[in-house]
């Protein structure tokens, strides 16, 4: 007779069962989780997410004839990714890999399968070298004090930092040995010291001799390799600030250990890389910026620097247009180095940069750059720049400064030939570099150019015309007992217009004076003098004006003393009179143009305002023409060395002398310029001239013997280039032929 078991019996039975079936999972999961998690950790090493960054192209710059000012090279960096390289879970594949494969064992071992659990055994038994020793408490305890949420920390609770760190060190020897044959030959330029900075006295004067330096190429090591991905500066910055309860550094998590690799190498190191299972290791795509005339335009191009962004110039202004946004591929593999397929994997494509056209004409700006430098090194001069703008549409042409930079090397630029950054000192010893801008950034005295501004005050408001009388003899305002003069000159009585051929001091201060400062301050406004140019370049911002309630102040401001501007301010004063009294912006960008040819932005002209009457422009510019004019009323003018023989030549000359950080003027240290206009009946371009102290030795330093000749010179061959038709054809062909015959005579065959 069968037996029945009771249903509460059949009940517990069960439950029994379940519990023990329960209990069986969970100590399954336990051992999982805290005695096997290297298990875990190792399959999840298994599939390792790599990313790609794919580098957008920064934009192209142009000039205005789409003449290519900047280019980009593609080339390749080595990168050490330093999480995966202290990841004790990662780091133990390659070791475990290279010292299984060079055993006899091994090469002796023929089945696949056979050597992947040849190769996870020994993986194991180095992760088993690192593992803590420590009891179930211990353990309990150590996690309590770990973050929860510091998943790198958690993962790495199981092992002994200085056995992982004795297995670090062994796998950055085993990177350095794997990837230094590729990157061996690569230069390393250095500048070394030979001789240190030292002073010593001659003739009673304390004198320093900058040290002695030179360029040394050297070659990466192996040892190098290791250090750059171990930092131990950083490790013993740590240990000291540890001990002192300091703040510690991090360390660098992507390393750069190689850029400018051709891409051939690159898949070189990337196979022996995987080959070596190695993770941690990878190489990244860069493309680096290149400049096709890198000594021409630096002030405007700017460069990038080795973070790829830019620095000055339109590069900087502009660097969020430029610079694109980069794309990414992301993809997994396995220790094996192969890709797994996952229908996860991200790419987004990069997106490039946009293009700038400039209103540069390389044509121009190569003519202002070597004649600039031709006069700067006659005269040797200390600074000086030439800018030339398009007065109907504010354009500039060209500008260059002196000293400037190569965007190549960052060597000095100045107009006695490239040096090493950093070699050439000022007075008080401090480096040149040639980033300062002359054009735009300095501030001057401009003297006898800013005549004009009183001028167009008095004849655009009818307090005096054109040909007014003027008296031009010494007198004195403000009780001061120095009178305003013109030297050794007194010129009696003039027109208006005869004070911009004279350049007299006393009538210019006359003629301010009689619009009274709030007229003459209201036109220094509409010339935009008391704000900043508005062009896309790094500036100083607004002019430097004295009180004009003050009327010494307000005499001197009208015969350019007591206000400081720049090159730039100057040039648009002179585009205001030519363009008919209309006051353009100065425009840099033609247009931004995207990858694919489209405008993206059409940057018109800009007008900013009527400054006077056209009438009054036009008196003035005739008034300019006679600056350059060698006879007529009220004789020789000041600029007689910018005049070309068959064109109408217009302009202003401009002698300051230059005040001390004391508030004293120096005798014989000036600041000359020249605004030319040209031509003057039917004016194509400003060109402003500036130098800085020009050698007095060389010459009665003025803005007529020195800056004009300049300009002369630059716009003989700005004639030929831009095919201007002469007003006297006759005259003009006369010029050139006995200039030529000259030139025959001085260089015979």
């Amino acid at each position: 007779m069968k037996t029945k078991v009771p249903f509460a019996g059949r009940c517990l039975i069960l439950c029994v069962i379940i519990l023990g079936l329960s209990g069986a999972i969970a100590c399954t999961l336990v051992d999982l989780q805290v005695n096997n998690d290297d298990k875990i950790k190792g399959i999840v090493a298994e599939e390792l997410i790599q990313e790609e960054r794919i580098p957008a192209e920064r934009g192209i710059i142009m000039d205005r004839n789409e003449e290519i000012l900047t280019n980009n090279v593609q080339s390749v960096e080595l990168i050490a990714d330093r999480y995966h390289l202290r990841d004790i879970t990662a780091v133990v594949y390659g070791l475990a890999y290279n010292q299984i494969s060079n055993t006899e064992e091994w090469r002796n071992e023929k089945d696949p399968a056979k050597r992947r659990r040849m190769f996870a055994n020994e993986r194991a038994r180095l992760l088993g070298l690192a593992k803590r020793k420590l009891t179930r408490e211990q353990r309990a305890k150590l996690r309590k004090e770990l973050n929860p949420k510091d998943a790198r920390a958690n993962r790495l609770f199981d092992y002994d930092p200085e056995k992982c760190e004795a297995l670090y060190q062994a796998h950055d020897r085993l990177v350095a040995e794997i990837i230094h044959p590729f990157i061996r030959d690569i230069e390393i330029k250095e500048t070394v010291e030979v001789e240190p900075e030292k002073s010593i006295t001659r003739g009673g004067k304390k004198i320093t001799i900058p040290a002695k330096t030179e360029e040394r190429t050297r070659y990466i090591t192996k040892q190098e390799i290791i250090d750059m991905i171990a930092q131990p500066d950083v490790a013993e910055f740590n240990k000291t600030a540890e001990a002192r309860g300091e703040k510690k550094r991090r360390y660098t998590q992507q390393i750069q250990l190689a850029h400018g690799l051709t891409v051939e190498t690159a898949e070189q190191i990337k196979e022996a890389v995987q080959k070596a299972h190695l993770h941690g290791v990878v190489t990244q795509s860069e493309l680096s910026r290149s400049y096709i005339m890198p000594e021409m335009l630096s002030h405007v191009v700017g460069y990038v620097d080795s973070e790829q962004k830019g620095v000055g110039g339109v590069e900087g202004i502009y660097n969020s247009y430029l610079a694109g946004t980069d794309g990414l591929r992301e993809y997994r593999y396995n220790a094996r180095g192969q890709v797994l397929p996952n229908e996860d994997d991200r790419y987004l494509q990069p997106k490039h940069g946009l293009n700038l056209r400039l209103t540069i004409d390389m044509r121009l700006q190569t003519i202002c750059e070597q004649e600039l430098d031709k006069g700067m090194k006659h005269y040797r001069a200390r600074r000086g720049c030439m800018i030339v703008v398009d007065p109907k549409t504010g354009d500039i042409l060209a500008m260059v400064s002196r000293p400037a930079i190569n965007l190549t090397t960052k060597d000095l630029i100045t107009h006695e030939g490239e040096f090493k950054r950093g070699t050439i000192k000022d007075d008080k010893g401090a480096p040149i570099t040639g980033d300062f801008n002359f054009a735009c950034q300095a501030r001057y005295e401009p003297g006898s150019t800013f005549k004009v501004v009183a001028v167009t005050a008095a004849v655009d408001r009818g307090v005096m015309g054109i040909n007014s009388p003027v008296s031009a003899s010494p007198f004195s305002v403000g009780g001061g007992s120095k009178a305003i003069n013109d030297g050794r000159f007194n010129y009696g009585v003039l027109t208006v217009g005869q004070m911009l051929k004279k350049s007299s001091n006393p009538a210019a201060a006359r003629i301010a004076l009689a619009c009274k400062w709030p007229l003459y301050k209201e036109y220094v406004e509409r010339y935009g003098l008391t704000k900043s140019a508005g062009i896309d370049l790094p500036s100083g911002g607004s002019c430097l004006l004295a009180n004009g309630n003050h009327i010494v102040n307000f005499s001197r401001i009208a015969y350019g003393y007591s206000v400081s501007v720049s090159p730039l301010h100057m040039a648009m004063v002179y585009a205001t009179i030519a363009n008919d009294g209309v006051r353009m912006k100065p425009r840099l960008i033609d247009r931004i143009i995207a990858a694919d040819g489209s405008v993206y932005n059409e940057c018109k002209p800009q007008e900013v305002c009527r400054v006077m009457s056209p009438a009054t422009a036009k008196a003035i510019r005739g008034a300019l023409e006679t600056v350059t004019h060698k006879s007529g009323p009220a004789g020789r003018g000041t600029a007689t060395q910018a005049a070309i023989p068959g064109f109408r030549i217009g302009g202003k000359t401009g002698t300051a002398k230059k005040v001390s950080s004391s508030g004293k003027y120096f005798d014989n240290l000036y600041v000359v310029s020249f605004a030319g206009v040209l031509p003057i009946d039917d004016p194509r371009l400003v060109v402003m001239t500036v130098i800085d102290e020009p050698h007095p030795r060389d010459c009665n330093a003025g803005g007529g013997t020195v800056a004009a000749p300049i300009f002369r010179a630059a716009a003989e061959r700005f004639i030929k280039v831009l095919h201007l038709q002469p007003s006297d054809p006759a005259e003009y062909e006369k010029y050139l032929s006995e200039k030529e015959q000259a030139q025959a005579a001085a260089n015979p065959q």
